[in-house]
């Protein structure tokens, strides 16, 4: 991956700048993956104005699957799909979302390391993110743990839900149950906003903003207040599918240094209930 220099910086500052780690950056030069104007530097030098920066990048290292996706955004840095219903995106039987952008990247010659930077459980669709490289995935890496980008959700609850909620509750391991997580005090800190959009027969599309990202931490918030994701395989068994999209992604883009927003389509999971 090839990077235009716009400031004279040393090379190590530059690289912070996308939290890259310490053990990483060594590793790179170590083993003579940093090239300024295709020649091999090492780590105390002075990059300059419209230099290019090449970091050699990792090879793909999956077996691809041929599976047809909707790719939502795409750049030089970055990969969007509308993530479908019923994937993980790492599987040892190499039919995953990874497997499937493997397939994608060689059909378009790219022969470069997969790498998802949130995950998705295997009911929810939406906005799934790829780094095409090392920085990009360290800089969303970082910002995603701070909680610095906002990520928006559609999702059908049972029940009326009438007003705004903002549900603040810790969350931990069910000790019960394998797989499964609920309010505990002990718990880590969770805070969710829900915004009630349309009603139809017994249910509401809500849209949800995470602060926090706890695993199912939306699943487990809704149910904790009366308003259980409809036919949630894990919390509220029914006849359907569940519907859970991750609608609305909103993020300051490491090279472009503007605001993107990437917004998903309406998936069949959660049109399914409006009919």
């Amino acid at each position: 991956m090839n990077y235009s220099i716009k400031e004279n910086i040393l090379i190590k500052d530059y690289l912070n700048k996308f939290y890259l780690g310490k053990s990483t950056i060594y590793k790179l030069f170590l083993n003579k993956k940093i090239l300024v104007n295709n020649l091999i530097v090492k780590d105390n030098y002075l990059l300059k104005e419209h230099d290019i920066l090449t970091i050699i990048p990792e090879k793909l290292d999956i077996k691809p699957y041929d599976y047809e996706i909707e790719i939502v955004y795409e750049d030089d840095y970055l990969l969007i799909i509308n993530k479908p219903y019923g994937f993980l995106i790492h599987d040892e039987s190499n039919k995953a979302c990874d497997n499937i952008v493997a397939n994608y990247y060689l059909k378009k010659g790219l022969d470069i390391k997969v790498r998802h930077i949130h995950r998705l459980d295997r009911e929810t669709t939406g906005l799934l993110i790829y780094a095409k490289d090392i920085l990009t995935e360290s800089y969303f890496n970082y910002h995603l743990a701070k909680h610095d980008f906002k990520r928006y959700y559609l999702t059908v609850v049972e029940n009326k839900l009438k007003k705004e909620l903002v549900i603040e509750k810790p969350i931990g391991k069910d000790r019960h149950h394998n797989n499964r997580y609920l309010v505990l005090k002990n718990g880590k800190y969770a805070k969710t906003y829900v915004y009630p959009i349309k009603y139809f027969k017994n249910y509401t599309l809500v849209k949800v903003l995470l602060e926090t990202g706890r695993t199912h931490q939306i699943r487990v918030h809704l149910k904790s207040v009366g308003h259980p994701l409809a036919s949630d395989p894990l919390y509220n068994p029914g006849p359907f599918k569940m519907a859970l999209e991750s609608y609305e992604f909103i993020f300051i883009h490491p090279f472009k240094e503007k605001e993107i927003k990437v917004k998903c389509k309406i998936n069949e999971e959660v049109k399914f209930y409006e009919k």
